[in-house]
C-alpha cells in the first residue's frame, strides 16, 4: 500500500484539531521546528522519519491510522475510560461550532479517502461525534 503524504496530513490535522493543539503546543509537545509540522499539516515536504519522531508523542494516536486511514484514529482506552494519557475528553470550545467543524473536516477527510479509492470508516467517526453531541 503506498502511502499518501497529503492523506496522512489531513489525518494528523484532523486529530489535532480534535484535540484542540495548537502549532505553539505542538512545537513544545514534539520538540520540532514549526516549518516541519507545518509541512506534516500540509501534507508535502517532510520525511517519514520525522513523522514518526512526531508521532511518538501522541500516545493515543493509532499510527496505523494516521499512516494508512485503518481502524480507528485512537488507540484504545484504559478500563476507566480514559486515553494514554490520562485525561477525559472534554472541550474547551463552544461544543456546537466545534462538532460542526470536526463534522466539516470528516466530510473533507472522508471525500478524499473515497477519491484515492480507500474505504477508511469515516462513518463510525460521524457516529462517535453524534452520540458525543447527543450526550453532552
Amino acid at each position: 500500500m503506498a502511502i499518501d503524504l497529503q492523506q496522512i496530513g489531513k489525518r494528523f490535522r484532523f486529530y489535532t484539531n480534535l484535540k484542540e493543539l495548537e502549532m505553539e503546543q505542538l512545537k513544545a509537545m514534539t520538540g520540532s521546528d514549526e516549518t516541519t509540522l507545518a509541512n506534516i499539516i500540509s501534507g508535502q515536504n517532510y520525511l517519514l522519519d520525522d513523522l514518526v519522531a512526531i508521532v511518538k508523542n501522541f500516545k493515543d494516536l493509532n499510527p496505523q491510522w494516521l499512516i494508512y486511514g485503518e481502524g480507528s484514529m485512537f488507540k484504545p482506552m484504559n478500563a476507566d475510560g480514559t486515553c494514554h494519557d490520562h485525561q477525559k475528553g472534554c472541550l474547551k470550545k463552544d461544543k456546537a461550532a466545534y462538532l460542526k467543524q470536526m463534522q466539516n473536516m470528516l466530510i473533507e477527510l472522508d471525500a478524499a479517502e473515497v477519491a484515492k479509492g480507500h474505504h477508511p470508516d469515516v462513518e463510525a467517526l460521524k457516529a462517535k461525534l453524534d452520540q458525543y453531541r447527543a450526550t453532552h
